[in-house]
């Protein structure tokens, strides 16, 4: 099972490193960020940039809950806990099986790419592929995609690279 665990701005690069170092391998299975590839624009051309998909969140992978709530107190200054009072956030099977879609091993989305036609989004490549119902809004000169992502604490749209090659 994933878990989301929400860290105070700046300190979840530190949290996972400490998490791998000092949380036994029986209780943490794996401990991960997802990132996603998106365009700038500098210098006179476009650039790949990685960036956090969920900024100051990490992802754990357990089938012990209990254990590694006990395991975290150490971190517990550097957390952020939600209005229940929860360190951790349970990611639901349909929202993991998407993510793990999206996100392959490597946890990072590359971009994607599609065109429009007659109002309707069609993905061509890339890990958006099929997913054209949860892209909510599409900023073409960014070249971003939000996605609609319903995960308890995640309600706000989550970017992800998508280039729109024709639009008619």
């Amino acid at each position: 099972m994933w878990y989301v665990l929400k860290c105070q701005p700046g300190k979840a690069e530190e949290i996972m490193e400490s998490c791998r170092k000092n949380i036994s391998g029986q209780v943490l299975h794996d401990v991960f960020t997802f990132t996603y590839d998106r365009m700038k624009r500098y210098e006179g051309s476009w650039h790949t940039e990685t960036s956090p998909m969920f900024p100051d969140c990490l992802f754990l992978e357990t089938k012990d809950p209990a254990a590694l709530h006990r395991e975290l107190r150490p971190y517990l200054a550097c957390m952020q806990a939600d209005t229940e009072d929860r360190m951790l956030t349970e990611v639901r099977p349909e929202e993991e099986a998407f993510l793990r879609k999206a996100g392959g091993r490597n946890h990072h989305l590359k971009m994607s790419t599609g065109y429009i036609r007659n109002g309707i989004t069609h993905i061509t490549d890339g890990p958006l592929v099929g997913m054209e119902r949860r892209i909510r809004r599409i900023d073409r000169h960014k070249r971003l995609a939000s996605i609609e992502m319903p995960m308890p604490g995640m309600e706000k749209p989550v970017q992800a690279g998508l280039e729109i090659t024709s639009k008619n």
